[in-house]
């Protein structure tokens, strides 16, 4: 199949830049997060994250509408319809607008009295606790709004935008982690203000972007009826399906927090952040194709469609691999390099955590896909439903073993579950989908290749006794074996030539200078 090389060129380039992004972010992060551990301390940022994480709900919301937004941007790009996609900017910051406002009077009523009666907190450490709420709901409301803009960056394919203000804001980040360290004021509430004041300030530089570069950003206060019950019927259902899942995880975290309290909660918080780090590797890769599969579904250029979720998925789960393996088998030795004080139980919680990321792989692209044909329904009752469902297990397995590593064991076995379920709902949907392919070119090999890795980063124990050799090592060795066999089993004859003549010109370029 001939590819469009300048399609191509922007996936690379969108992937490239955000890589750029992560990779800049991923070293200030790891230290700004040691740095504020050793701020707060460890009860205070397991109320931080257990608070915090009841904004998580109302985030999930502004990301499913995000979701239909950009999608119906998109949509709309690849159409080439420039009065539909003013429609539909208008009508999706109407929507936001309206959704802040009422998000606003709930947090300020139920969400406030679940704060301050159903949350094991120290009772002197409340009035912190409702400042990192109070903080953390009106940032939320502002970023509320923020939405359609992002997603019409996201839309446009420019992601250096995202790059380069995310660089910036990673650095602002670990400059208020040093100020809360060394001020005199109470930590915990000097950094969810501080949190704040930043997110304000990005908040408007996007926007600012957004309407000096995208028409449809300069807002004409305009509402289309029909637009909006699209979008809606849309975002509803990719809401169940997220608010669910949502449900399943913070569910986990009040469990975990009235079975334990705060300082598991810690170790829940460290082990989150790991897991998404780690996951941004696998996110560069989708955010980069998600566009243009949209945009080729669009224009009914199915073949293209099957061909982008194939080679999307493979780059997806290699990079998971490569990733993920390594840091898994040496994640106590990585923990005690990056924190003062591991709180007990991240180790393990991250070990799961990290599995179900590489699992979850395998099935973001096919997502992707069934959004671009507008028909989630289905999907997102069948996993919602399942999500909901694993909170009783979950509490039984806690009330029956008293342990939280079989409440995470569980979630495990969900992953596969969805990825099925994102299959067969996605050849429904657009019966040219070649699911038999999907497997036996993709998900087969892909996992053969991941179980080889993780023989290599085992035999690193019994090779080495440093803990830094064992870990140079599984990473070295990681990534050699699964760049080879990818090479030779994973990619078609076109990418292979892709890569040859890139690595030449590299060298060309190398012998030049």
């Amino acid at each position: 199949m001939q590819q469009p090389e300048g399609h191509n060129r922007l996936i690379a380039k969108n992937a490239t830049m955000l890589y750029l992004r992560m990779f800049v972010t991923l070293a200030i992060s790891f230290y700004t997060s040691r740095i504020v551990l050793k701020a707060l301390g460890v009860s205070d940022y397991g109320i931080y994250n257990v608070v915090g994480g009841v904004i998580t709900f109302i985030n999930v919301l502004t990301s499913s509408l995000g979701s239909a937004t950009s999608r119906f941007l998109t949509y709309s790009l690849g159409k080439d319809d420039i009065e539909d996609l003013r429609k539909t900017f208008s009508t999706a910051f109407i929507i936001h607008l309206s959704l802040a406002a009422i998000f606003l009077i709930l947090a300020e009523t139920i969400g406030l009295w679940f704060i301050n009666t159903q949350l094991v907190i120290p009772a002197d450490r409340m009035v912190a606790a409702n400042w990192v709420y109070q903080s953390a709901i009106l940032s939320t409301a502002l970023a509320i709004t923020q939405v359609p803009y992002d997603a019409s960056i996201q839309s446009h394919e420019k992601m250096a935008a995202f790059a380069y203000i995310a660089i910036i804001n990673a650095i602002l980040k670990l400059l208020i982690a040093f100020i809360v360290l060394y001020a005199a004021v109470d930590h915990l509430i000097l950094y969810s203000v501080l949190y704040m004041v930043l997110s304000f300030g990005f908040v408007g530089y996007y926007r600012y972007y957004c309407i000096r570069n995208f028409e449809e950003s300069k807002l004409k206060w305009i509402f289309e009826k029909k637009v909006f019950k699209e979008m809606l019927s849309f975002s509803a259902w990719n809401m169940y399906g997220s608010v669910s899942l949502t449900a399943m995880q913070q569910g986990v975290n009040i469990l975990i927090n009235r079975f334990f309290g705060t300082i598991l909660n810690a170790a829940v918080g460290v082990a989150g952040q790991v897991q998404a780090i780690i996951y941004s590797f696998i996110g560069n890769v989708t955010a980069a194709f998600r566009p243009q599969i949209i945009k080729e579904y669009a224009s009914e250029n199915y073949s293209r469609v099957n061909y982008l979720i194939q080679i999307g998925t493979k780059f997806t789960a290699v990079i998971g691999i490569i990733t993920i393996v390594p840091v898994a088998f040496n994640l106590e030795f990585l923990m005690n390099l990056w924190l003062d004080t591991v709180p007990i139980g991240a180790i393990i919680i991250c070990q799961i955590l990290l599995l179900e990321n590489y699992l979850n792989s395998f099935h973001i692209l096919v997502y992707f896909g069934i959004t671009a044909t507008g028909h989630i329904k289905m999907m997102q009752f069948i996993l919602g439903t399942m999500y909901i469902g694993s909170l009783v297990l979950f509490y039984l397995a806690l009330k029956i073993t008293h342990s939280y590593i079989a409440v995470y064991t569980i979630g495990i076995f969900l992953c596969p579950l969805s990825t099925l379920t994102y299959c067969l709902v996605f050849k429904k949907n657009m019966p040219a989908f070649n699911l038999r392919a999907f497997i036996l070119k993709v998900y087969l090999p892909v996992t053969v290749i991941g179980l080889l890795s993780i023989g290599m980063a085992f035999s690193g124990i019994f090779l080495f006794t440093s803990e830094l050799f064992r870990f140079l090592y599984s990473l070295i060795a990681c990534t050699a074996i699964v760049c080879t066999l990818s090479y030779y089993f994973l990619l078609d004859s076109y990418m292979r030539s892709v890569c040859k003549n890139f690595i030449k010109s590299k060298l060309q370029k190398s012998g030049r200078r």
